[in-house]
């Protein structure tokens, strides 16, 4: 009898995992056709007020750089933070280029030194007079590397620009968004990564995940008068992954077309139909077979950390 009432049990809870995996992948499914095929965007200049300002961190390349220049498009003007002052200018002529009447504003600041107040409420006081009515936390920093290899002072850096940056802006920018007559935003880039521990990118992955959570924070308090969106790609050709051009990886010009697509209508946004894919299984293999997950989702990118640890040993031996 207690052998049946056991197997029963098992049968109840298959049963219940198989019903809750099937809803969700439906509900999965069906968001990632209605925000690739069905939604139109919003008038994001009529949404955040038209000539009003958007400060983009990380702004000089990759996704802040097209940040920048889509957004310039629609007529908002840009203040371009970045840690290079060369860099920025060069940015600040691309974007002028994109749209003649734009005003852009430099801001130089090295965010992973420090998470000072001080620091921060200085660099806000170069733009208070400023309408900003969109917030971009782009900046950050990572590297494929056994963890005991990488100095504190790097750990700290990467934890000073990946989570301290974020927290920091939009603590000193929040009363001047909810202050405004218009909607503001604020958009945190995430990571897929943050999924699930990834071996010898794990500091990465646990700062993208904090930064997740900070943005379902700010989007339960202040939802009703600012668009909070946690962006979550998985690899895109940027710098910061190497310009990894796998089958799996969009364009910074691609991811930011859909982050912008999916701006004011949805909180939580995966920028490709291929990355929907992947976060599904991501997400179904880490909660019910680990083993899976760690074979498929793990093993990829640890494959790919230790080509590329190798490979720059490699140059520096030499």
């Amino acid at each position: 009898m207690l052998t049946f009432l056991t197997w029963d049990i098992h049968i109840w809870f298959a049963w219940v995992v198989g019903i809750y995996t099937f809803v969700h992948s439906i509900c999965m499914v069906t968001k990632c056709l209605i925000r690739n095929f069905v939604r139109n965007p919003l008038d994001l200049s009529k949404r955040y007020g038209d000539g009003s300002w958007v400060l983009v961190t990380g702004a000089t390349g990759g996704i802040g750089e097209e940040y920048c220049l889509q957004l310039a498009q629609k007529g908002f003007n840009i203040i371009i933070s970045g840690r290079n002052k060369q860099a920025i200018e060069e940015m600040e002529a691309n974007v002028k280029k994109t749209n003649t009447k734009v005003k852009t504003k430099a801001l130089v600041a090295d965010l992973s030194q420090t998470i000072s107040p001080s620091f921060y409420e200085k660099l806000i006081n170069e733009v208070k007079d400023l309408d900003i009515s969109i917030l971009i936390n782009n900046a950050a920093s990572a590297d494929s590397a056994f963890f005991e290899d990488v100095s504190l002072e790097t750990h700290l850096d990467r934890a000073r620009i990946n989570i301290g940056a974020p927290t920091m802006l939009c603590h000193k920018l929040i009363t001047k968004l909810l202050g405004r007559n218009k909607k503001s935003c604020i958009i945190n880039i995430s990571s897929l990564s943050q999924t699930g521990p990834i071996p010898f990118v794990g500091e990465y992955s646990g700062s993208k995940r904090f930064v997740s959570l900070l943005s379902y924070h700010l989007h339960d308090n202040y939802g009703d008068k600012i668009d909070i969106q946690d962006l979550m790609p998985g690899f895109v050709t940027t710098k910061i992954n190497r310009y990894y051009k796998g089958p799996d990886a969009i364009t910074a010009k691609e991811c930011v077309e859909s982050s912008l697509r999916d701006l004011g209508q949805e909180f939580s946004t995966i920028p490709a139909l291929s990355h929907s894919a992947e976060m599904q299984l991501f997400h179904l293999t880490y909660h019910f077979c680990k083993p899976f997950f760690r074979m498929l989702a793990v093993g990829a990118c640890e494959k790919r950390a230790l080509e590329l640890y190798y490979q720059d040993n490699s140059h520096n031996s030499h």
